[in-house]
């Protein structure tokens, strides 16, 4: 009966060390899915760059560094986001970063004393080349030619739920996403 007993207890033991290396392995996959996951609306990756591209059976990555303007300020914008409406001299965008949730909707007052600046980078180079880096080119802009879904970006001072634009760059391509 002794005997029984301690092969049943065996058995148990070995029931319970395969049940907790699954769950162990279960919880790494659901770490690592959260981890990405968090990271892609973060959007510090962009899922497309999980894969590579591919083209007649060879494969190819792409990456372009841009040097930002020098007329745009060097300070962190206050917001940046995809322009959704204008009213007059107000903006509303589909912002990201000022801590608010990110994707929320935010007012951007512009005033005669906003400078805008519009995105007039050109991407040249043979689409071959791995590492491409070029430096952005900006022109002075007007709200009438910002039209969806241009990347707005803005610096400037929060009034309550606004924020009162001291410079506004924006990119009808959002290839260009930030300065």
């Amino acid at each position: 009966m002794k005997h029984a007993l301690e092969s049943d207890h065996g058995k148990t033991r070995l029931m319970n060390k395969k049940l907790y290396f699954a769950l162990g392995i279960v919880f790494l996959f659901v770490g690592m899915a959260a981890f990405i996951a968090g990271r892609m609306f973060n959007r510090e990756i962009n899922p497309l760059t999980l894969f590579a591209f591919r083209g007649n059976g060879v494969e190819m990555r792409r990456s372009i560094n841009v040097i930002p303007a020098e007329e745009l300020p060097t300070t962190q914008p206050e917001v940046t986001g995809l322009f959704v409406e204008r009213q007059d001299n107000t903006i509303k965008l589909q912002a990201k970063g000022m801590g608010n949730g990110g994707g929320s909707h935010v007012e951007i007052v512009i005033t005669s004393k906003t400078i805008i600046y519009r995105d007039t980078t050109e991407l040249s180079g043979s689409p071959s080349e791995e590492t491409q880096t070029i430096q952005q080119t900006v022109d002075e802009g007007t709200l009438d030619d910002l039209n969806p879904p241009a990347f707005v970006t803005v610096w400037g001072r929060k009034s309550g739920d606004r924020i009162i634009a001291e410079v506004l760059f924006y990119s009808n391509d959002v290839v260009i996403q930030k300065p």
